[in-house]
């Protein structure tokens, strides 16, 4: 084999390696929430939050059904956030926080009042449900605190 050619996989060979830990960077990134995703989401906000102004807000991961119906994941947590009981938003709101959640019933965020926007921090969430079945009877189980502790789930 040439020298040139040699050099030519070795480039190559780095070229592979330098995109898939650009991928793999971004993906593990994503997955701690610390790339910001901007959507076009749905808000609840009272006229008297000024702009500059930050609320504790919470939203629900869509289920299997939800998500079809909207075309987006299961688990999609960004579809809509609730502040308060104002009346819904449709606005811009730039996202520190995963997008899509499956494991958790709520999402907790800390959200600020932008001029035409609003900015939510992802602070919090639920611990993942767990369910199963009751060897002995067949009941249905469930647990919310990743199997430390079970309940039935027909009562």
């Amino acid at each position: 084999m040439s020298e040139q050619t040699e050099g030519s996989i070795g480039v190559l060979i780095l070229i592979i390696v330098l995109v898939g830990v650009g991928v793999g960077g971004y993906t593990g990134l994503d997955s701690a929430g610390w790339i910001p995703h901007s959507e076009d989401t749905v808000i609840t906000a009272q006229a008297n939050w000024f702009v500059g102004e930050s609320r504790n807000c919470m939203s629900a991961p869509l289920n299997a059904q939800a998500a079809r119906t909207l075309n987006k994941a299961a688990g999609y947590a960004i579809s809509q956030v609730s502040c308060d009981d104002g009346p819904e938003h449709n606005v811009k709101i730039t996202f520190d926080g995963r997008v899509e959640q499956p494991e958790y019933e709520w999402v907790q965020w800390r959200c600020t009042r932008n001029e035409d926007s609003f900015t939510c921090r992802q602070t919090g969430n639920s611990e993942p449900t767990l369910t199963g079945k009751d060897n002995e009877t067949g009941r249905p189980i469930v647990s919310h605190d990743r199997g430390k502790t079970w309940q039935w789930a027909d009562k």
